[in-house]
């Protein structure tokens, strides 16, 4: 399914809660018209807000609402945006990062909602967090776009800044103009809306940079803990194994013949002392390698119901996601032949009306209630990985914990059994050697145990080198391959955008004739600029906003041909006879895109443009939104006896 996304109806509250804007938009071409000063570009941007644009610079008039609300169409999905103009710097500024409230359905069944106090808003934040979805996060997922992780910067705004064509933005800026601006953002940005942006390449990026920055941090961990094994053996933990073999084996034979000696000598007595303390040694290692065997337990327990969990809410989401395609199958599903007396039934419905019985339908609530429960059951299933994930952590954490304690247990163990064994007679010299020998060997033991330590992290970390060296390599080729790929189908695209490019340019009035002579017509996201054959040419100030607006209703065009961009089919624009325009060019350009948006193969789009100067033929209500406003009747509406 293409893309869309579409406005059917603006209002906008004042703060005395009256009504100061209140229209009905359609698809197809909508202009909004009026002398300068009288309040279009205003609306204009505050369809840019109430969409999740980051606007703050308001003129006094806007300054005097309190809210926005807009009645969208997205996929087919009838949902309503709502924005509040919290006032900062003395009411002089909107605060650009306001939440958005989304309530699941069209104005007038808020309305109605209303008055049954069945109120169903939903609020989202400008940022993404644990808890909670943004309002991008919701958007994009109602026009198909990927989800962004809460570190990106890839928003509703970034998206909006290729959408709306304003008047305050550089010359030279083919995006929305704003200050901090990254390559990244635009080059990714372009890439999504045309189709060509790709998750997997995307994160597989991501993934490249973390495995490299971890292979450096684990060739520094290698380095230095070499370094502590000198000897080029004891990097093998199987040679270190040995020697505490031979050493314990030794220790026992030493162990035995000061037993022998004794029992020769006299009558076993035991030092109750040393006894007691190995004793209460182990108790006590014991007692805590059960305390933390029984923490693992209950964290597998967790991480089991966890994952039980995920799968039935995963199953309840895919079963959703079939209801709502099965919806979009039989929305396309018609009557051929009337039931009552099998004639042809000729479509000469309106859209929304029965072709049998003309009668309105709404085709779009309960698609629209089965998306918001998905995204519901969507971020559940987020939130029980993200714990289940901090509890395979935390395992994995006392695991380690619990193989430690257990090597000290058995260490403990080995000590108390010795000293039961380990009967003491008279200090006899012999036995005082033997006994001194064996302690020079458990010393070597324990310094071998350190030694082992280094020496199976020393593996470890070579093992995870090698592993991390084969990602990156896999990653590396499949970035590779993926850019490939989208290099080429990029260039498809960009010939459909310079064709239209060049149409644009050459269907100019003759005002600029490297325009008439243009061959070819290049739009460079990543640097934001559009350029014909000769980039460096000195243009007027009038002909590179028409430069401007060339390249962004090419990119518009270019996705009414290509079925695979996931541009949404919308551009709302400013005035377009900014920048001294002359009034004829104006016109011509006007024409011009009607004329073109009628040669388009698609027609299901939207185009909203304010502007002074309308072309004669224009003036109708199939192209018309609202009054031809003038200073003395303005878009906004402060009239204090209307409600």
């Amino acid at each position: 399914m293409q893309n869309n996304l579409f406005l059917r109806r603006l209002l906008i509250i004042t703060d005395e809660n009256r009504c100061a804007y209140d229209e009905q938009f359609h698809r197809g071409v909508n202009i909004i018209r009026g002398q300068n000063s009288s309040g279009k570009s205003t609306i204009v941007r505050f369809i840019f807000y109430a969409l999740g644009g980051c606007y703050s610079d308001f003129v006094p008039e806007a300054l005097r609402c309190k809210m926005v609300v807009a009645e969208v169409e997205i996929n087919s999905r009838v949902i309503t945006l709502k924005r509040y103009l919290e006032k900062t710097d003395n009411g002089q500024k909107v605060n650009p990062k306001n939440p958005m409230y989304i309530y699941y359905g069209s104005i007038d069944e808020y309305k109605a909602d209303q008055r049954g106090k069945n109120l169903k808003w939903q609020k989202y934040g400008y940022n993404v967090s644990t808890e909670r979805y943004s309002y991008s996060n919701i958007l994009f997922k109602m026009m198909g776009l990927p989800e962004f992780k809460a570190d990106s910067n890839i928003t509703m705004h970034q998206i909006l800044r290729l959408i709306y064509l304003d008047q305050e933005s550089p010359l030279s800026s083919i995006f929305f103009f704003e200050q901090f601006d990254k390559e990244i953002i635009r080059e990714t940005v372009s890439e999504l809306l045309m189709g060509l942006y790709d998750e997997q390449l995307s994160q597989s990026k991501l993934d490249h940079l973390a495995v490299q920055k971890r292979i450096e941090e684990v060739n520094q961990a290698v380095r230095i803990t070499g370094e502590f094994l000198s000897d080029p053996r004891t990097k093998s933990s199987d040679f270190i194994r040995s020697e505490i073999d031979k050493l314990t084996n030794e220790i026992a034979q030493i162990t035995d013949q000061v037993r022998t000696l004794r029992e020769a000598t006299v009558v076993k007595k035991v030092k109750m002392m040393e006894y007691q303390r190995f004793q209460q040694d182990i108790s006590r290692r014991r007692k805590e390698c059960d305390a933390l065997q029984h923490e693992i337990q209950k964290l597998k327990t967790d991480i089991q119901d966890s994952t039980y969990f995920i799968e039935a809410l995963q199953q309840k989401s895919d079963a959703l996601e079939r209801s709502i395609s099965t919806r979009d199958y039989f929305d396309t599903l018609h009557l051929s032949f009337c039931p009552e007396c099998l004639s042809p039934i000729e479509d000469t419905a309106e859209p929304g009306h029965c072709r049998l019985c003309k009668t309105p339908i709404d085709q779009t609530k309960g698609k629209t209630q089965a998306i918001r429960i998905k995204l519901e059951m969507e971020f559940q299933i987020r939130e029980s990985r993200s714990i289940m994930e901090e509890n395979q952590a935390l395992l994995n954490k006392k695991s380690d914990q619990l193989k430690i304690m257990q090597q000290q247990l058995r260490t403990a163990q080995k000590q108390y059994d010795n000293a039961v064994r380990d009967v003491r007679s008279t200090k006899d010299e012999h036995i005082d050697q033997l006994i001194q020998e064996k302690g020079f060997k458990e010393g070597e033991i324990i310094q071998f145990r350190t030694l082992l330590e280094y020496a199976e992290r020393y593996e470890r970390l070579t093992h995870d080198l090698s592993i991390l060296k084969e990602k990156e390599a896999r990653l590396a080729n499949y970035i590779a391959a993926a850019r490939h790929k989208i290099d080429k189908e990029k260039e498809s695209i960009n010939k459909a955008i310079s064709a239209n490019g060049v149409y644009m340019l050459k269907n100019d009035e003759d005002r600029q004739t490297e325009f008439m002579q243009a061959t070819d017509f290049t739009v460079d996201y990543k640097q934001n600029q559009a350029y014909i054959s000769n980039q460096h040419i000195k243009l007027s100030a009038s002909s590179s906003f028409y430069l401007k607006m060339a390249a962004r209703f090419a990119l518009f065009f270019a996705s009414l041909q290509v079925d695979s961009m996931m541009y949404p089919r919308l551009l709302f624009s400013d005035n377009m006879e900014d920048k001294g325009m002359e009034p004829d060019r104006a016109a011509n350009f006007q024409r011009l895109v009607v004329r073109r948006l009628s040669e388009m193969p698609n027609q299901n789009y939207q185009l909203i443009f304010a502007t002074s100067m309308i072309a004669p033929e224009l003036e109708t209500p199939e192209y018309t939104i609202g009054e031809n406003y003038t200073q003395e009747n303005k878009s906004l509406k402060f009239d204090p006896q209307k409600p």
